[in-house]
């Protein structure tokens, strides 16, 4: 985790037990009962998704609410918030 999910939960890494080809919802549900704190800020309250401003990074892409994909055995996720500058 990076950013404010990280700074919320001040946890870097978690593991969750997750079925071949888990899609977002799943991931969001594991995390949620792995790590409570991400309720209502990161993951939004209720439902097994993500709020709007947080992102999954999966072996380098992004996937973000209203988006699925299905994990494979050794995909590596992130949740962080993109970052804009200027």
């Amino acid at each position: 985790m990076y950013g404010l999910p990280r700074q919320i939960t001040e946890i870097r890494e978690a593991e969750v037990e997750l079925s071949d080809n888990a899609g977002m919802a799943e991931v969001v549900a594991a995390l949620r009962e792995k790590i409570p704190a991400l309720e209502g800020t990161v993951i939004v309250r209720g439902e097994d998704r993500l709020a709007d401003e947080y992102k999954f990074n999966i072996n380098g892409h992004f996937y973000f609410a209203g988006t699925d994909f299905k994990l494979k055995k050794g995909d590596r996720i992130a949740l962080l918030v993109p970052m804009t500058g200027g």
